[in-house]
């Protein structure tokens, strides 16, 4: 693997984790339609684990509190846990016919058209004037739901994520706020599954791009949850809800 391929790779999986786009859509297209081979599970463990180390420093001093168990701290642990219940087992049971019929260009531009439109009604209709400190069990739950969709690529877990707690009426900023911390063990779960299923069939080959990988994609994914963050009061979802319909658009004409 080249190091354009590498950083090009590193690149789409820093800025697609975290915002409304859908990361893996992303990765399965880029050998679609280039001439780069496709890039292996390794590679991909690689980048989710720079994306999931660049979300757990982003919110270190919160993950810190969390585990010195102050209430703030508790109600942290809880949303995780309760809202990451669902994902594993949606997967255990899908995760099989997703990988055989539904990674096709055709259901990824339907799915990135149908979740954009969707964000749209969401931040549309949102009130956005609940706060995520007062968060039910019963709303994290069925945020944990919602994010259970992403496992269709093109879907977009953070998009699923963030419409979903717009819907419930979260503001946009604590919306987000859901849809970076949930990523944590929703991350680990998918590269400790990815990693289960190489070792039974004894194909883990680490190589230096794997590193180089990480590192590229925690530097991206850091940059791009900052910029997510401090941008999203002032534009809106609009740019993301229009750069989906027009590459769904664009993947369903050509």
């Amino acid at each position: 693997m080249d190091i354009l391929n590498i950083i090009i790779l590193s690149l789409i999986q820093g800025i697609t984790e975290f915002l409304p786009i859908s990361s893996s859509s992303h990765l399965i297209l880029i050998p679609m339609l280039t001439e780069y081979p496709d890039q292996g599970v390794m590679f991909d463990i690689a980048l989710h684990t720079g994306s999931l180390l660049a979300v757990i420093i982003y919110y270190r001093r919160e993950i810190i509190n969390a585990l010195q168990l102050s209430d703030h701290g508790k109600n942290l642990i809880r949303l995780l846990i309760i809202g990451s219940i669902p994902l594993p087992i949606a997967g255990l049971l899908i995760i099989d016919f997703v990988s055989y019929n539904l990674r096709t260009v055709e259901v990824i531009a339907l799915m990135t058209i149908s979740f954009a439109l969707l964000l749209l009604i969401a931040d549309r209709k949102s009130k956005n004037n609940k706060d995520i400190t007062a968060i039910s069990s019963i709303a994290i739950l069925t945020i944990g739901l919602f994010q259970t969709l992403a496992l269709v690529p093109g879907v977009s877990r953070s998009g699923i994520v963030i419409t979903a707690a717009l819907l419930l009426n979260y503001k946009r900023v604590d919306a987000i706020k859901m849809a970076f911390l949930l990523s944590i063990p929703a991350i680990f779960m998918a590269s400790v599954y990815n990693v289960f299923e190489l070792t039974s069939s004894h194909n883990i080959i680490i190589y230096k791009e794997h590193f180089i990988g990480m590192i590229l994609s925690l530097l991206f994914s850091y940059i791009t949850i900052h910029l997510f963050i401090t941008t999203i009061n002032k534009i809106s979802f609009s740019p993301y809800i229009i750069y989906r319909i027009l590459l769904g658009t664009i993947l369903l004409v050509f």
